[in-house]
């Protein structure tokens, strides 16, 4: 009985699917990912990403590193360390919130409407 007890409990505490992450650690890799709606990470240096599946989030820690990701609506992007590259999109244009830590980073909206491309550099 106490078995059958805990069982009941630990399906009513942890939830039924747990939201996706992606990591890439290292240096110099040059990668295709899919987050599925949960937090991308990338760690290292000189990194070239390409994160596609409406991350909620972007987590980047390093130096040299150039993501360009789909975000979901009031995603969130953090970036922390030098010289990084964010290009990200959403899919109905808002903008990300964002926080950049370190010299040189660089986090850009891009937006397309029709055959035009639209950058936006925020800080």
């Amino acid at each position: 009985m106490a078995v059958r007890a805990a069982l009941l409990l630990s399906a009513l505490v942890l939830p039924a699917t747990l939201p996706a992450q992606v990591r890439q650690e290292g240096a110099g890799a040059t990668q295709e990912l899919d987050c599925g709606g949960g937090v991308a990470t990338v760690e290292g240096a000189g990194n070239t990403m390409t994160i596609t599946g409406r991350c909620r989030a972007l987590v980047i820690e390093g130096a040299g590193n150039r993501v360009t990701i789909d975000l979901a609506p009031r995603a969130s992007v953090k970036v922390t360390g030098a010289s990084n590259t964010v290009f990200y999109r959403t899919p109905d244009g808002s903008k990300a919130r964002v926080s950049v830590a370190g010299a040189g980073n660089k986090v850009a909206h891009v937006t397309t409407g029709g055959a035009s491309k639209k950058v936006t550099t925020l800080p």
